[in-house]
């Protein structure tokens, strides 16, 4: 079970191997494509401008340092679809990508993207981005038969389907998780929206919306239903707060503080034969970055000591910054059903006949 770390920048990557990280990946955008496509339409899930190296000469140095240490490195091309105009370029990118630089593998989510890789016959491996959704063992065996080597399984699985799905798939398909930072309360394959660096996500900005609660069936509210609906709501937009890391600042360290996390579930991940713990950030302070690694490493190396797993468990929320919010579990990405850990999650919110339409509280131009 390997360590793998992000990276945008040349001068990132002695800091990371040096650290513990096992693999590395990044993307990289070229001036061809910006010039082409403007920085308003991306390459992969991070913005030009952030997110990624931006030259194959700094891809190179990349991958040359981390190859002198024997460590692997990914390159994402994981944007949801490319539209058949955009496909020639992409699949000229991921051939220089792997013959030009000499990428390990490519992250990609669009199945036109993967077929017309397949018929490329690169040296390098196909790993599938969380973006494609894949949620079950059926959709293993589709992208398998497209040449995928490596699945990247959503934060929306439970413990129980990641065991199904790993058990499935077999020692033939490497599966990796999530494992720190830059959680999501939806889909991520269901989402459209970007994630820009000078704007936020729509999902984080949801926590500033103003909100009007009405009842389905429109009419009006019973005794202590509407509070009741605006407790739901608040519950909501602090448990978004969390997982996007708005509300994670108690000591002061602000974005520097490793966010939401699946460090608990090492042990677990180790147990049915996971592949690979990514840590999210690509477009993460170099700080923020080293701190997110050093987290994990710690973790890590418990668990190949040989600590049992409530020892791995109490280890990995004792070191965090937050562990007012790790302990009761809000931090926690996976639902924690029928796992053998002990540790007591909190009760889910009653379900309540409303509906909650959210409005941002000032659109520009207002």
């Amino acid at each position: 079970m390997k360590i793998l770390a992000p990276l945008n920048g040349v001068d990132e990557t002695e800091m990371l191997l040096a650290n513990g990280a096992e693999e590395l990946y990044c993307g990289m955008v070229p001036d061809e494509w910006v010039e082409r496509y403007t920085g308003a339409v991306w390459l992969n899930r991070r913005s030009p401008v952030g997110g990624n190296l931006r030259t194959f000469a700094d891809l190179g140095r990349v991958i040359e340092q981390a190859h002198r240490a024997a460590v692997p490195v990914f390159i994402t091309l994981n944007a949801q679809t490319y539209t058949a105009g955009q496909l020639p370029l992409v699949v000229e990118l991921a051939r220089r990508y792997v013959g030009e630089a000499g990428a390990d593998a490519l992250i990609i989510s669009d199945p036109g993207l993967l077929m017309a890789l397949a018929e490329e016959n690169l040296s390098c491996a196909l790993h599938l981005s969380s973006i494609a959704a894949t949620l079950n063992s059926s959709a293993i065996e589709f992208f398998r038969s497209l040449g995928v080597r490596r699945v990247i399984l959503p934060r929306s699985l439970t413990l129980p389907e990641i065991a199904r799905i790993v058990t499935t798939a077999g020692p033939q398909m490497e599966i990796e998780t999530f494992i720190l930072n830059d959680g999501c309360i939806f889909e991520e394959g269901n989402c459209l929206t970007t994630h820009h660096h000078s704007v936020g996500a729509f999902c984080t900005n949801l926590v500033k919306m103003s909100s009007e609660t009405v009842k389905l069936s429109g009419n009006p509210w019973r005794e202590g239903e509407e509070e009741a609906a605006a407790k739901l709501l608040d519950d909501f937009r602090r448990r978004i707060g969390v997982l996007t890391n708005s509300a994670c600042s108690e000591q002061g360290a602000g974005a520097v503080l490793p966010g939401p996390c699946g460090l608990c579930a090492i042990p677990f991940f180790e147990r049915i034969g996971v592949a690979s713990l990514k840590i999210v950030g690509r477009e993460a302070s170099a700080m923020r970055k080293l701190m997110s690694l050093r987290l994990v490493r710690s973790v890590v190396a418990r668990q190949r000591a040989g600590a049992s797993e409530s020892e791995v468990q109490e280890h990995a929320q004792s070191i965090r910054l937050a562990p007012a919010r790790c302990v009761p579990g809000e931090m926690c990405y996976y639902e924690w059903e029928e796992n053998p850990s002990a540790t007591e999650r909190p009760a889910k919110n009653p379900e309540l006949t409303t509906i909650s339409e959210s409005r941002p509280a000032s659109m520009p131009g207002d």
